[in-house]
């Protein structure tokens, strides 16, 4: 009884199919004279004026004389040199990115684009909440520790309390050193 009743709701099916298919195609198939009314007064337009072709300059080739200029790939002359490394003598060696490490996934934001929305702690270890307040990730809300990265400048966690989380970050300064600061993200209100 079972396969009598789907052959017959198949059957049902196909013939409904048909018949929807043959009243789309009528449908389509209606009065067409307004459309070929238009495009028949297109055709009858005279043609369109074609711009002419831009004028081609000819090429004029330029003899590059550099003999009397200094090379690229020469060493530097020891007075710029010496003055160079005087402006690097000066940066504190300590303080420079990890460049070998591999980044953590709230790096490729900036500290304006989160808050810190709360506190999770156990006996062991506490667990900042951070919330992202702008771009892709807006809206979530992701767990940093003590340790952790976040943010485009090198930022490190150095400690999370109930009111903020205390950042240190790396920002280079005017004379191509590495500065540290240090920045707090506020409990949101």
């Amino acid at each position: 009884m079972k396969s009598v009743f789907r052959f017959e709701f198949a059957s049902i099916n196909k013939k409904l199919a048909i018949i929807i298919g043959a009243l789309t195609l009528s449908a389509c198939s209606g009065n067409t004279d307004d459309l070929r009314s238009w495009v028949e007064t297109i055709k009858a337009r005279p043609p369109g004026r074609i711009e002419p072709m831009p004028e081609v300059r000819e090429y004029k080739p330029h003899d590059y004389a550099s003999a009397h200029l200094k090379s690229p790939f020469s060493e530097l002359e020891p007075e710029l040199e010496t003055q160079l490394q005087a402006l690097h003598d000066g940066c504190d060696e300590s303080v420079r990115p990890d460049t070998t490490r591999r980044k953590e996934d709230l790096e490729r934001y900036s500290l304006d684009s989160m808050e810190m929305v709360g506190l999770v702690n156990n006996n062991e270890r506490s667990w900042g909440l951070v919330r992202m307040t702008a771009g892709p990730a807006e809206g979530n809300v992701f767990h940093v520790s003590v340790g952790n990265y976040l943010g485009i400048n090198h930022g490190r966690i150095l400690n999370i309390d109930e009111q903020q989380i205390e950042i240190t970050t790396l920002v280079p300064d005017s004379k191509g050193c590495w500065e540290k600061r240090t920045v707090y993200m506020a409990l949101a209100q």
